[in-house]
């Protein structure tokens, strides 16, 4: 009552009578409550205090409505159109302050709930937290949800972490539900759509002709069987021991439509099935149009591969030069596309670009085949330095009598005497045909070649160093991992060439091929403990908390890495415990990773809010009142407010 009329003083006696002229809605509050309870006696106290307060008062006729004692929601329905979740847990803390007995409408804290899954959900599937959004989705029922999209982002999750049960019960939800619950017939195409990335055509097609039962339908469904059919051709393409094609019927009606319409991915798809079915006139055609549209390295290798089967080698030759820098990151390819100017004596002069980039194929790949041919057009050009480099390159990778013939050769032409008694007396039992050979040889003739051959050195490599090393440290993530799985395909991939590889797809965020990788390099005592790093990052990055605790208790880190570890698993079991209304369970997290680093501004709102939610106003007030103090910030000012109110 003294700050009623201190407010009067401060705003003047209208402001005094505007305010004594009746209860408003939080006075109202009690009133209704006792009257929806039936407590009459209080209601009658009750109504008495309101006429010694405001002379005026009449009791409101709806004192009795059930529905009459909703405390105004104008403030919660504004902070709901702004997602802003915090502010409206503050103002219903507030509301309650007021008013005890209030609680929200249960059409607001229906709502309210689905609101806030719906932006957990659709931030963690903006971030690709496929964990997040199953753990958002909470008891979401796909075969009675009404906002289907939601649906959708699950089934999403649910195809990225691999729960092929709970994703085939999913689609089954959204697609076989029966009477005024079936979905709207767009709804099933856009559904049907999506089930071609998750199952084989022949499962899609018998869930199409269960659902399909409408003429329009069935129109409708022409998109999806091209998607199938898509999906049937890639198959093909990238199976290479499968040969028999996909029905005409069906290829007839994706050419047609890649006629029409021109889709690039269309064009590719058709140009690597008519290659591999050894059409290579259509193919180069589909390819051709393919690179008009725009300039790619895979579309380009089809092209390349296209005029290679017709035997115009020189027109392939012309397309690996236009794509030399492209095809660097795939060397293998490289190096087969270039090899024509180096291995044929009729060929003329490689220029400066093409020998670099031959060579740094040849360094990244270890290919003795290759270090062979550069050594003898070296040999041949006179360059008697570089052929005996290159020699001795492609002799340390894999011996052959071709190899040590070339380089006893470039040891005589430099006259090395002593260099070549060494080679002979090692190699004169292992090759002993080849040695009258090599006496008797005659010198090459002919202008020696204006472009010199590179040594083969680092300094001859891709900037930054040889080969996976080289495209880690500039960052080139696809290209490293494609050299590494070369290597693996050769056998000959390292623990820390694996170690490599699982960083290159963390940073890629491909985290389950980053598991595996890590998880291969563990084997190896020299690579485990930074293995066991790398595979912990990748586990806490896909919500796989205990894993992530899990590996970091069976391989120990340096301290340092191990506080940064376990400090993200409390982080992530504090944030997950705070979701599921689990405050306790927070602050034992909170405490446990306080242990081990200092606490950040967001975590320390949580642990106010915990406190809050536990009752424990005074402890609320005192964190929110330590971050307030530091920095400002709406939500700690917000927490300070609502916990120090009484």
């Amino acid at each position: 009552m003294r700050t009623l009329i201190l407010s009067a003083l401060l705003l003047g006696s209208s402001a005094l009578s505007s305010t004594a002229a009746g209860p408003d809605a939080v006075e109202l509050a009690g009133l209704y409550y006792y009257a929806e309870q039936k407590q009459e006696d209080r209601l009658a106290a009750e109504t008495n205090r309101l006429r010694l307060k405001y002379p005026d008062f009449v009791v409101p006729v709806d004192v009795y409505a059930p529905t009459a004692r909703q405390m105004d929601e104008g403030v919660l329905w504004a902070l709901y159109e702004k997602n802003d979740f915090v502010g409206i847990d503050a103002e219903i803390g507030r509301k309650r302050v007021e008013s005890p007995e209030w609680s929200p409408s249960e059409d607001f804290s229906g709502k309210l709930a689905r609101r806030k899954q719906r932006v957990e959900m659709t931030a963690a599937t903006a971030r690709k937290d496929w964990m997040g959004v199953i753990e958002a989705a909470g008891t979401l029922d796909p075969s009675s949800e009404t906002e289907v999209d939601l649906v959708w982002m699950l089934l999403d999750a649910y195809a990225e972490t691999g729960a092929r049960d709970a994703l085939t019960g999913a689609y089954r939800g959204l697609l076989f539900r029966e009477g005024d619950k079936r979905l709207p017939d767009a709804q099933i195409l856009t559904t049907l759509q999506k089930s071609t990335r998750d199952f084989s055509s022949e499962e899609v097609r018998k869930a199409m002709r269960l659902v399909a039962t409408s003429p329009a339908l069935q129109a409708g469904l022409q998109p999806v069987e091209l998607d199938l059919t898509r999906k049937d051709v890639a198959g093909f393409n990238a199976d290479e021991k499968r040969q028999t094609p996909v029905a005409e019927g069906e290829v007839a009606v994706l050419r047609t439509t890649a006629e029409k319409d021109g889709r690039l991915e269309d064009l590719s798809l058709l140009g690597w099935y008519d290659l591999k079915l050894k059409a290579p006139e259509s193919a180069e055609r589909w390819f051709k149009a393919a690179l008009a549209k725009r300039r790619d390295e895979e579309n380009a290798k089809g092209f390349y591969l296209s005029l290679a089967a017709q035997n115009r080698q020189e027109e392939a030759y012309a397309v690996a030069q236009d794509y030399i820098e492209e095809f660097s990151d795939d060397p293998e390819f490289l190096m087969n596309a270039l090899s024509l100017r180096f291995s044929r004596p009729d060929q003329p002069d490689a220029d400066v670009r093409t020998v670099t980039a031959y060579s740094n194929a040849i360094l990244s790949t270890a290919n003795a085949d290759h270090a062979e041919i550069l050594a003898w057009y070296a040999y041949n050009a006179r360059q008697y330095e570089a052929a005996r480099a290159w020699f001795g390159k492609s002799l340390d990778w894999e011996s052959a009598p071709v190899r040590v013939k070339g380089l006893a050769l470039s040891l005589l032409r430099l006259g090395e005497k002593k260099d070549y008694a060494a080679l002979e007396a090692e190699y004169r039992d292992v090759y002993p045909e080849i040695w009258t050979e090599i006496k008797v040889a005659v010198a090459p003739k002919g202008e020696k070649r204006s472009v010199a051959v590179e040594m083969p050195t680092a300094a001859a490599a891709a900037p930054g160093g040889t080969g996976y090393l080289a495209h880690f440290k500039a960052k080139r993530f696809g290209a490293c991992i494609k050299d590494i799985s070369a290597m693996e395909a050769r056998g000959a991939a390292s623990a820390d060439a694996m170690l490599i590889k699982g960083w290159c797809h963390l940073e890629l965020g491909r985290l389950a091929e980053a598991r595996n990788a890590f998880e291969t390099a563990l084997g190896n005592a020299r690579t485990q403990q930074d293995a066991a790093y790398g595979a912990a990052l990748a586990l806490l990055r896909g919500r796989l908390t205990d894993d992530a605790e899990a590996m970091v208790s069976m391989y120990p880190l340096s301290a340092k890495r191990d506080r940064e570890v376990r400090a993200e698993i409390y982080w992530q079991r504090a944030r997950s415990a705070f979701d599921h209304k689990r405050y306790r369970r927070v602050l034992d997290a909170l405490n446990a990773r306080a242990s081990l680093v200092a606490e950040p501004a967001d975590l320390s709102q949580l642990r106010g809010w915990s406190y809050y939610h536990l009752g424990d106003r005074g402890q609320a007030q005192a964190v929110f009142a330590r971050l307030n103090m530091h920095l400002y910030d709406p939500a700690a000012a917000r927490g300070l407010a609502v916990s120090s109110t009484r």
